[in-house]
């Protein structure tokens, strides 16, 4: 079996701007920045024309299941029953202007190879981020925690982050920017029994 030397310093991802064509909140989707940071993984998984390799403590588990190539790359690696903790960085890139009012939801979800969202992780997550003058960024960290279920198939997952601008007083305001970030446990199963044979 492969060895690998894990770096377990966070995996910072800059995230593109989703194209929604929502034209109400242009001005200030322009002056927003947001990067998510995946702190802490166990290891990290590699997919490619051939499938996925999951990496984690000198170990490689490959599968056979072969992503689009859009989401062909490396990814953060977390163990099922355990936490992925990640860090969402806003930033007002204005150089003057109002100060933005910012509501921000996290979903988590398993990710298809066809490219489509499966089962739910976690439940959603709303974030909001007040005051943000210009020139300043805001760091939001948090968690969810991977349980363990049968339903739960090994592969890539993706959390999507919508933000929403509030400065109208409305609860309701549009959408203005959406971003998805992948990250990915292997099977827990197979995992325990790649671990457990190291011994």
């Amino acid at each position: 079996m492969c060895k690998f030397i894990l770096s377990l310093a966070a995996v910072a991802l800059s995230l593109s701007l989703a194209q929604t064509g929502f034209a109400a909140g242009v001005g200030v989707a322009k002056k927003l920045d947001v990067a998510v940071t995946f702190n802490d993984p166990m290891g990290f998984t590699v997919t490619n024309d051939q499938g996925t390799f999951y990496n984690f403590y000198g170990f490689e588990m490959f599968e056979p299941k072969v992503y689009l190539p859009q989401h062909w790359g490396t990814f953060p690696l977390y163990f099922v029953d355990q936490n992925m903790n990640f860090s969402v960085a806003v930033s007002n890139t204005a150089a003057k202007g109002k100060k933005f009012k910012l509501r921000i939801v996290a979903s988590h979800h398993a990710l298809l190879t066809d490219g489509s969202s499966g089962m739910a992780l976690a439940p959603d997550q709303e974030f909001i981020v007040d005051n943000l003058v210009a020139g300043e960024s805001r760091v939001i960290n948090a968690s969810i925690y991977i349980a363990p279920d049968p339903n739960l198939e090994s592969g890539l997952d993706i959390t999507t982050l919508r933000i929403y601008h509030l400065n109208n007083g409305s609860s309701d305001a549009g959408l203005i920017k959406e971003f998805q970030a992948v990250w990915c446990p292997p099977d827990h199963e197979d995992a325990l029994a790649v671990l457990s044979s190291d011994g």
